[in-house]
C-alpha cells in the first residue's frame, strides 16, 4: 500500500537516488605563500592566490538544483596545518544567520552550518568531519559507512568565523597531527590525493548543500559521492604524542538523612593521560587515575515501560574511538563502557587507570582495552576487577565488514569468601552494504560467566532499504534468559522481538509551499518469550500524519494499539498492576517548531488506556535564544494514571528542569540546569563553568548537588579541574 502511493513521472525521476560518479570532481590546495592567522577575515595573500571551490548543489530541498545562496571555498596548507576558508552568501548577512547557541557537537540540524570531511585514506566509506556555525561553535565526528556516527570524538582543531553585511566567513586550521594520514613518499615535493567533500545548511530556508553533491536519502558521510582533492603536501608523520595532566580539587559535603551528622571531606587529585600516535594508522591511549568530574551529570526521567533505561555514556576517555568498540542493537549492547566505575550497587569506583590500543587501515581495524578499577568497602565489599575489550573488524568488498569482539572482566579474590570472578562476553557482527540503498547489520553474541548466571546468547539481524521515496526496515532480536553481558547492556532477558516499520517520504505536486514533505509509515513491535514463545507484549504504531514544514518544523498525529501479557507483576512508579492480558489502545499529537528560530517549542499529548487504567501524558520543551549567547530552556513532563493497578489507583508523577546556558564565545560557557522528579522525589542542580584556553585544555569549575526529600538527605559537591594538552 505505501508503494502504491508513490508519485511517478518526471517529477519523481528527477528526485531519484543516482549513482556515485564513476569519475570523481577533482580540486586543488596550494602551498600557502606567507603566514596566516586564524582570525575569520581571509584577508592574506594565501587566500586569494588559492583556487575557490563553488558549485554546490542541492541535498534538500530541490536535489540537484545549483544552490543559492553561494558558497566559497579556497583549502590552503603548510608544514605544519591544513586550512579551510569558506564563504557563506546570505541575503540578509549577520542578521539572517541562525545558531542558537555555542556548544560544541551542536545539533546539526538547528544551526547555519558549513563543513568539510577528509578521507585521507581513500577508502570511499569512512570520514573525518570538521564542521562550524557562523559563531565559530566547533562540531566534530568520524563516520564509518554512513551507518556508525562517533559523534563524541573531540579533535584538536581551531576555527574563528566573522559576519558581514553579506554572509559569514569560516577559517578552519586542522594541524597535520590530527588529520590521520598515509605515510606516503618521503620525497617532501611529491603530492597526494585525499577524498574531500563540504556541506552547507543555510537554516532560514533549511536548504542543505553540497560539493559534490548526493542524493537526499544520504548524509554528507556517504563518501562514496565524494571529490578528490590533489595537491597536497603533508609532512611525514612525526613522533605526535599528546600529554594531557590535570589537577582535581573535590569538596564533598553529605547528609544521609534527617537525623543523621553532615560529614565533610576534601580530595586533591592528580593524573593525566598521553596519546601516542604511533603512526598514521595506530594510537595508544594511557590514563592513570582516571577521573571524570567535569562529565554532565545524568538526567531523571520516568520510566513507565517495562525495560530497562538506557542512560548514554558521557566519560571523555571511554568516548574517544567508542565507534570501534560499539556493535550494538535496540536492546542490546555486548559491551557498554559505563559498566566499568560502577559497583554491583550503583555507586562509583574510582579507576586505578587503563589502556587503550586502536589500529585503522583500509582493510582492518584493531582496538584493545584494558581498565582496572578498584574496590571499595562502602560498596559492598566489591573487590578490585579488571575489565579487558579486545576487538577486530575486517573490511571486505567496496562496503562491507565482518568484526569479532571479545570482553572479559576478572574480580579479584574477596577477603571474606576468597572467590575469582569471571566473566566473559563473545561477539561477531557484521556490516554489509549489496547497493546503495541497503543495509543489513548483524550481530550474534554469546556470555559466558563461572558464577554469576551461567551461559546465554543473544542474536539480532537488521535490514533496511532506503529511497529519496519511501524508507523500509525489519528488525528481529533474540535474547535468552541467562544473557547477561556484565560489561554491556540488555534492555529485557528472555524475548525474541521483531519489528518491521516503513514510511513514506512524499512530495506531491498539489501539497501546499508551506509543506515539504508528507511522511506517514507505521512501526510494528512484537515480543516473545525466548524460552517458551508464548507472547509478552505487541505495539502497532501508525502514523496516519507526519508533516514536515519547509521550516524544518513537523507535526505527528499516532495512533497506537497495545496488547500485553505480563508474566509477573509490574510495578511502575509504585503502582502493583497484576500479571495477565491487556489491551488498549492510544492517540498521540506531537509537534516541533522551527528549532533554529530564537523561540521555539516542542510539545507532546496522549491520551488513553495503559493496562487497566487509562494514562494522560504531556511533555514539552520551551526555548528562549535571544542570541546564541544565551539560551534558556524549559522541560516538563506530566503523568495522570487513573485507575491503575491492583488497587485501581489514580497517581500522578512529573518531571520539571529548567536549564540555562550563558556564553562569552564558544570557549568560555556557563551551564546550569535543575531537575525535580515527584516519582523519586529526587532534586539534582548541575551548574558547571568552563573555559578553553587553549584548544581541549580547560578549566572547569562545576557544583553538583542530590537531595532526596524522601530522606530528608542531600548530597553537595565543589569540584575544580584543570586540564592541560601538549602536543610534541
Amino acid at each position: 500500500m505505501l508503494l502504491a502511493l508513490l508519485p511517478v513521472g518526471p517529477a519523481a525521476h528527477a528526485q531519484e537516488i543516482f549513482a556515485p560518479p564513476a569519475t570523481p570532481p577533482v580540486i586543488r590546495a596550494v602551498r600557502a605563500t606567507g603566514p596566516i592567522t586564524v582570525d575569520g577575515r581571509l584577508d592574506e595573500a594565501a587566500w586569494r592566490a588559492a583556487p575557490v571551490i563553488r558549485n554546490f548543489r542541492q541535498v534538500e530541498p530541490n536535489q540537484g538544483q545549483p544552490a543559492r545562496p553561494d558558497t566559497d571555498v579556497r583549502i590552503v596548507f603548510d608544514e605544519h596545518n591544513l586550512y579551510i576558508g569558506a564563504f557563506c552568501a546570505d541575503s540578509l548577512g549577520a542578521a539572517g544567520v541562525r545558531a542558537p547557541d555555542m556548544r560544541r557537537d551542536f545539533d546539526f540540524f538547528e544551526h547555519d552550518l558549513f563543513g568539510v570531511g577528509f578521507d585521507p585514506f581513500r577508502t570511499r566509506r569512512n570520514v573525518m568531519s570538521f564542521q562550524t556555525n557562523p559563531y565559530g561553535a566547533q562540531r566534530d565526528l568520524q563516520v564509518f559507512d554512513d551507518n556508525l556516527f562517533d559523534r563524541d570524538w573531540d579533535a584538536l582543531w581551531k576555527v574563528r568565523t566573522t559576519r558581514t553585511d553579506s554572509g559569514w566567513v569560516a577559517e578552519m586550521q586542522l594541524p597535520w597531527a590530527t588529520l590521520r594520514y598515509p605515510a606516503g613518499s618521503k620525497n617532501p615535493t611529491d603530492t597526494v590525493e585525499w577524498g574531500i567533500n563540504f556541506v552547507r545548511l543555510a537554516r532560514r530556508s533549511n536548504q542543505t548543500s553540497g560539493f559534490p553533491g548526493w542524493p537526499r536519502a544520504y548524509t554528507n558521510a556517504r563518501m562514496s559521492y565524494a571529490a578528490v582533492v590533489r595537491g597536497l603536501q603533508p609532512p611525514p608523520a612525526g613522533a605526535n604524542i599528546r600529554v594531557a595532566p590535570y589537577l582535581v580539587t573535590q569538596v564533598e559535603r553529605n547528609r544521609p538523612g534527617r537525623d543523621e551528622p553532615t560529614t565533610r571531606d576534601t580530595k586533591v587529585k592528580v593524573g593525566g593521560d598521553v596519546k601516542w600516535a604511533i603512526n598514521p594508522h595506530a594510537v595508544l591511549d594511557l590514563t592513570l587515575n582516571t577521573d571524570f568530574a567535569q562529565a554532565d551529570a545524568d538526567r531523571q526521567v520516568i520510566n513507565l515501560r517495562r525495560f530497562n533505561v538506557f542512560f548514554p555514556e558521557r566519560r571523555q576517555f571511554f568516548l574517544e574511538n567508542a565507534g570501534l568498540f560499539a556493535p550494538s542493537t535496540p536492546l542490546f549492547q555486548p559491551f557498554f563502557s559505563r559498566t566499568i566505575g560502577l559497583g554491583d550497587n550503583g555507586l562509583p569506583l574510582p579507576l586505578t587507570g587503563g589502556a587503550r590500543y586502536t589500529d585503522r587501515t583500509v582493510g582492518r581495524g584493531i582496538g584493545g582495552l584494558y581498565v582496572r578499577q578498584k574496590g571499595d568497602d562502602f560498596a559492598g565489599g566489591q573487590a578490585p576487577a579488571h575489565f579487558g575489550v579486545g576487538r577486530y573488524l575486517k573490511n571486505y568488498g567496496k562496503q562491507n565488514n565482518v568484526g569479532l569482539l571479545v570482553t572479559s572482566r576478572t574480580d579479584e579474590a574477596r577477603a571474606d569468601t576468597g572467590r575469582v570472578g569471571q566473566s566473559t562476553t563473545v561477539s561477531i557482527d557484521g556490516f554489509i552494504r549489496p547497493s546503495q540503498p541497503w543495509t543489513i547489520n548483524y550481530l550474534l553474541s554469546g556470555s559466558l560467566a563461572r558464577e554469576r548466571t551461567g551461559n546465554g546468547l543473544a542474536g539480532h539481524m537488521g535490514v533496511s532499504y532506503s529511497t529519496n521515496q519511501y524508507y523500509l526496515a525489519t528488525q528481529h532480536s533474540l535474547i535468552t534468559e541467562r544473557y547477561l553481558p556484565v560489561m554491556g547492556f540488555v534492555a529485557r532477558q528472555n524475548l525474541i522481538y521483531h519489528n518491521p516499520n516503513g514510511y513514506l517520504i512524499w512530495r506531491p505536486e498539489w501539497k501546499p509551499k508551506f509543506l515539504r514533505s508528507i511522511e506517514p509509515g507505521f512501526d510494528l513491535q512484537v515480543y516473545q518469550g525466548a524460552s517458551d514463545r508464548r507472547f509478552q507484549e505487541g505495539l502497532l504504531r501508525v502514523y496516519p500524519l507526519y508533516l514536515v514544514f519547509q521550516s524544518g518544523a513537523t507535526l505527528v498525529g499516532t495512533y497506537e494499539l497495545h496488547r500485553q501479557d505480563l508474566p509477573v507483576d509490574f510495578d511502575p512508579v509504585g503502582i502493583v498492576i497484576a500479571k495477565g492480558r491487556y489491551s488498549y489502545h492510544r492517540s498521540e499529537l506531537s509537534y516541533s517548531s522551527d528549532q533554529s528560530r530564537k523561540l521555539s517549542v516542542r510539545g507532546y499529548g496522549a491520551t488513553g488506556g495503559y493496562y487497566n487504567g487509562r494514562l494522560h501524558t504531556a511533555s514539552g520543551t520551551l526555548r528562549y535564544s535571544p542570541s546564541a549567547h544565551a539560551a534558556l530552556r524549559l522541560l516538563g513532563e506530566y503523568n495522570a494514571l487513573r485507575g491503575v493497578g491492583t488497587e485501581a489507583r489514580n497517581q500522578d508523577a512529573w518531571l520539571l528542569g529548567p536549564e540555562a546556558r550563558l556564553s562569552l564565545n564558544p570557549r568560555v560557557q556557563l551551564t546550569a540546569f535543575y531537575q525535580y522528579s515527584s516519582a523519586s522525589r529526587l532534586a539534582r542542580w548541575n551548574v558547571r563553568a568552563s573555559w578553553e584556553f587553549k584548544p581541549l585544555s580547560y578549566v572547569y569549575l562545576v557544583f553538583n548537588e542530590l537531595g532526596n526529600q524522601a530522606l530528608d538527605s542531600r548530597q553537595q559537591q565543589l569540584i575544580s579541574k584543570l586540564t592541560y594538552i601538549k602536543q610534541f
